[in-house]
Parts: structure tokens; sequence; C-alpha cells
């Protein structure tokens, strides 16, 4: 009677088994965002690092109006710049060199289309739960520079981690090109924000 038992176990185990097998697994988990956005208001602290003679460091602040989960809009950035001087200009007149004038970038305000493609979360030191974002932007602007003003265009990236449901810090990487007729100017900007 006993080697009947087993035997069945073993032949009802392995129909389990193999109907288990058979079964699809679902092709795609995703997870609802813990956080929605409508109104974000974002203060940041920058640098402008292209200029070798004088580096931009920058005072952000910016007003964003998030649509869904993918899109918003960052209605207005403002930043300036406050210059800080090299050691170059020095270490060039001390062979009675000069630099060629050029102009620098004293402050610049933005519109740009934000695309939201990737959120994610993880875990911080196994401890404890940490969401995110991965953020394109594209938009234009105006800039007023030491001896023009200028349209531009902008083109960044940014990631943006969430410290609660009111609270995130944010990293932005931006490429701007100011221009004229007949002249361009490019600047590189990078900040770190907070965002409410």
């Amino acid at each position: 009677m006993q080697p009947i038992r087993v035997a069945a176990i073993l032949v009802i185990s392995a129909v389990a088994s193999v109907a288990w097998a058979e079964a699809p697994l679902p092709g795609l988990a995703v997870q609802n965002r813990k956080y929605a956005e409508t109104h974000e208001f974002t203060l940041f602290g920058g640098v402008l690092p292209l200029d070798a003679f004088r580096k931009g460091v920058t005072l952000s602040g910016a007003y964003t109006l998030h649509f869904t989960d993918l899109l918003a809009w960052e209605v207005l950035q403002y930043t300036y710049s406050f210059p800080v001087s090299t050691d170059l200009e020095d270490e060039l007149a001390a062979f009675d060199l000069r630099p060629t004038p050029f102009e620098r970038l004293e402050s610049f305000a933005s519109t740009s289309f934000v695309f939201k493609p990737l959120y994610f979360k993880g875990a911080w030191l196994n401890d404890a739960l940490t969401f995110g974002e991965f953020l394109l932007l594209a938009g234009g602007g105006y800039g007023w520079l030491t001896r023009t003003q200028r349209p531009m265009v902008d083109v960044g990236v940014a990631t943006r981690i969430f410290a609660s449901e009111w609270v995130s810090l944010r990293l932005d990487v931006r490429g701007m090109t100011f221009f004229t007729a007949d002249d361009f100017h490019n600047e590189l900007w990078i900040g770190l924000g907070v965002s409410l």
C-alpha cells in the first residue's frame, strides 16, 4: 500500500510541474509611481565650466508643470552667473600676453519640454527604498552675454532622486547654444538642485 501512495504522489507532482512549466509567465510587471507631481519649484546651484579664464558659478530658479508621468514643461528657468577668475590670465600676463577678448555668459532664461522615460526604485544600503527618474530636456530661451543678447537652444539630461513626497534632489547637465545671424556661443551648464 505504501509504494502505491508514493507512486501516486510522484505522478501527481510530475503532472503539476509540467502544467506549471507550460503556464505563461507575465511578460510585463510595472509598478505605479509612488509620487505624483503637478507643480515643481527648484533652486539650483551650478557651474559653467567651459571658460578657461573665468568659470561661472550659477544660481538658478525654475518652475515645472507636470502633465503626466511621462511629460512635463519647465515653464521658466532663470540663471544668473557669478564669474570666478582662474589663474590663467595672470600666468599669461607673466609672459606679457593677453587673451583675445570674447563674450561671457552673464544670465539666461529658458523654457524646456521634459520627457521622463525612466522611473526607478532601488535599495539604499539594504535599508530603505529610493525612488527616482531620468529626464530628457529640450527647449530654448534668451541669454545675456557681456556684449550682446542672443536667443538660445538647449538640450540636456537630468536625474532626480526623491527624498520624500515633497522633496527631491536633481542633477541637470545641459548644452546650450546662443546664436546670432553670423555667430554662435556654446556653453555647458551643470546644476544640482533641490525641488519642492
